[in-house]
């Protein structure tokens, strides 16, 4: 896996909206720090080796927007639309993402820690290195996506649903959930504790366990 390629010492403190004059659409190099951006709409925003902190966003919709080498720590993105989305070496840090949509996006070199992804939509999205850390996914909607060297490590799960979503390889011992939603098929290769095997054996086999 590899890091967001940046160096806060050499940001400069920006507007967000600095974007919306710029004639390509991209910010680089910013500190965007405290501040708020609601209901903006663009397509195809580039934002490139930027940190932002504190900074809130919502109800926005940044369709196919790029985003790389890019850090969050203690933001928000409640309710906003990144369909289509590229992320590459991009860190979440403490972030409520709570239904935020990021159907048919690419992640790619991902890090999120501690976060809250309620509600959110990650649909016919490719995961490959991506890590997904102490946060909740609780009826998260993940269907027909692909993991590819992806980590879900101490996650809340419940009532999530991952149908058409092979978890081969992925190891959910250290997750928790009462539901979670998906197949037998979806199942196969995962790595289970044992409570969880007992719950899939019972929901998706009919297997009564003495």
């Amino acid at each position: 896996m590899n890091d967001p390629r940046i160096l806060p010492a050499t940001l400069t403190a920006q507007s967000f909206l600095a974007i919306t004059a710029d004639e390509d659409r991209q910010l680089q190099m910013a500190h965007v720090q405290q501040q708020t951006i609601a209901d903006q709409s663009l397509e195809h925003p580039l934002i490139d080796q930027c940190l932002f902190e504190g900074t809130t966003f919502i109800n926005d919709n940044f369709y196919r927007a790029e985003l790389t080498d890019v850090i969050f720590k203690n933001c928000t993105l409640v309710n906003c639309q990144l369909e289509a989305a590229s992320l590459y070496r991009v860190q979440l840090q403490n972030c409520k993402l709570v239904g935020t949509t990021f159907d048919h996006a690419v992640f790619r070199d991902v890090v999120v820690t501690d976060c809250d992804l309620s509600l959110a939509n990650l649909n016919e999205v490719k995961f490959t290195s991506v890590k997904i850390i102490a946060s909740r996914l609780v009826e998260v909607n993940c269907l027909d996506s692909v993991m590819i060297k992806t980590q879900l490590t101490r996650c809340d799960l419940n009532q999530a649903d991952f149908s058409g979503t092979g978890l081969k390889a992925l190891d959910l011992s250290t997750c928790d959930f009462d539901e979670l939603r998906l197949t037998a098929n979806d199942l196969r290769g995962c790595h289970l504790n044992t409570e969880q095997a007992a719950y899939f054996a019972q929901q998706l086999l009919g297997v009564q366990l003495a």
